[in-house]
């Protein structure tokens, strides 16, 4: 969707930054403390050898990508998984100008960059050559230029939820609720107000104004963003769509069009690639 061509600024996506975080403001990027990690980290994203694919999408996301999300921020390079004595000579070529390098499994999308901070604050406090966790790794990279085997066997355990293992349809099902429990809470802390959540349905990288208000059955894709003081009501399915401040929107479909301010869209209205 090239949203250039509808005329509206949109900054660049909020919940990309925040809404892991449980509502910290962005640490990556203003607290000085937290600087390093961006700096210092290599991020190895390792697409895990399961039934449920890496590229397997919760909310408008692939697995790996949640958990790429976590670390944003860092560099990142993505390998497929080895064994764990071949993951040394997997990532040691990789780490050239890190201080610091942490691997993290795509079947981990409940990562949360709040808790990937923790590791990494944790992991340098103190001093540590190998932090194994209950799925991963962080390494100093000095480390790993001479390392012949991983000297670490007991693991450090931060947030369980966290590095819940997503490697069957029954997890995928388990973390699609908590995926869209946070990325709600996310909304309702922004100032938009739910109705009937069990049955509404927003993707990881929508936008949604102050203000709004989400009837039962709606569902919301993509790259959509809704202005300030939408009334969305029942029965709507709007993928790639920009909806404009004070906008009333019920039973309709709308896909890659856009509602101007105060227009009124529905019922039954079916909008593709359209301006109203």
């Amino acid at each position: 969707m090239e949203i250039e061509e509808l005329d509206v600024e949109i900054s660049e996506n909020q919940i990309s930054f925040d809404f892991l975080n449980e509502q910290v403001p962005q640490v990556m990027q203003t607290t000085e403390s937290v600087e390093w990690v961006a700096e210092e980290t290599l991020v190895v994203l390792v697409k895990a050898k399961k039934e449920i694919s890496s590229n397997f999408e919760i909310l408008g996301k692939k697995m790996i990508d949640w958990v790429a999300l976590a670390a944003s921020g860092c560099q990142q390079k993505m390998i497929e998984e080895p064994t764990e004595e071949e993951l040394l000579d997997k990532i040691r070529p990789l780490c050239e100008g890190f201080k610091f390098v942490a691997v993290l499994y795509s079947d981990t999308p409940l990562l949360k960059k709040s808790t990937f901070l923790d590791i990494m604050k944790y992991f340098s406090s103190h001093r540590m050559n190998v932090l194994k966790l209950s799925r991963g790794f962080v390494f100093k990279s000095e480390f790993l230029q001479t390392a012949k085997i991983m000297l670490s066997t007991s693991v450090e355990e931060f947030d369980k939820e966290d590095f819940s293992v997503i490697d069957t349809t029954q997890n995928v099902s388990y973390a699609f609720n908590v995926l869209k429990a946070r990325i709600l809470n996310y909304h309702k802390a922004q100032g938009v107000v739910f109705f009937g959540e069990e049955t509404i349905f927003i993707d990881a990288d929508v936008e949604i104004e102050a203000g709004t208000v989400v009837y039962p059955n709606n569902v919301i894709k993509g790259e959509s963003y809704i202005g300030k003081n939408v009334i969305l009501e029942s029965g709507n399915y709007i993928f790639d769509t920009i909806i404009c401040d004070e906008a009333f929107v019920y039973q309709s479909y709308l896909e890659k069009s856009k509602v101007e301010t105060g227009k009124t869209v529905g019922p039954f209205e079916r909008l593709i690639n359209q301006k109203i």
